[in-house]
């Protein structure tokens, strides 16, 4: 069964145009210390299993793999942050009937871009999966500084990067690739 996504909106909300991120880094520290983010990350992958990943290079998942995605703006849908992250991030128009609802997670990172560094944050991160056509797997790129480069993944080199401990998983990713079926 298709997990659903109720959307409840109120007839008097106004939808408005947001930027790309409105706040000063001082402002944003503050938001981080009172506030939960709300986040949608996409775990791209192929029919055969493979998954791509970026190596990162913000805190909090710097110099490891992750997926792609980051925060809500005000009045996006989860699939329509699921989209912007994945245009922004990878420069793929996705098929929005492709992007399928996978888990939801309270998040406690440890760390955070902004100082304090060490204060850490917490979101509630929305994963959804992508599945690629072999022509959109194939032109897959980095389209931003998020990820200084991204890798296709088979289920072995995820499974030989995790038992190594290379360090270049963080924790989180091997749970989050089992529950989506991934790994």
């Amino acid at each position: 069964m298709k997990p659903v996504i109720h959307e409840l909106v109120e007839d008097d909300f106004t939808p408005r145009e947001v930027p790309e991120f409105g706040l000063a880094e001082d402002d944003y520290a503050r938001a981080l210390d009172n506030l939960v983010q709300a986040n949608v990350d996409v775990i791209p992958h192929t029919a055969d299993g493979r998954v791509l990943l970026g190596y990162r290079e913000d805190l909090p998942l710097r110099n490891m793999f992750w997926v792609f995605g980051g925060r809500m703006k005000v009045g996006e849908t989860l699939t329509d942050s699921a989209v912007r992250a994945l245009r922004r991030e990878l420069h793929l128009d996705a098929d929005r009937s492709r992007l399928v609802l996978n888990h939801t997670y309270n998040v406690r990172w440890g760390t955070r871009s902004v100082p304090p560094e060490e204060r850490g944050f917490q979101t509630m991160l929305t994963l959804m999966t992508y599945q690629c056509t072999d022509e959109e797997a194939r032109s897959l790129t980095p389209a931003d500084r998020t990820h200084g480069w991204v890798r296709w993944h088979s289920r072995a080199d995820l499974r030989q990067l995790e038992e190594s401990g290379s360090g270049l998983l963080h924790p989180f990713l091997p749970v989050v690739l089992r529950n989506a079926h991934l790994l």
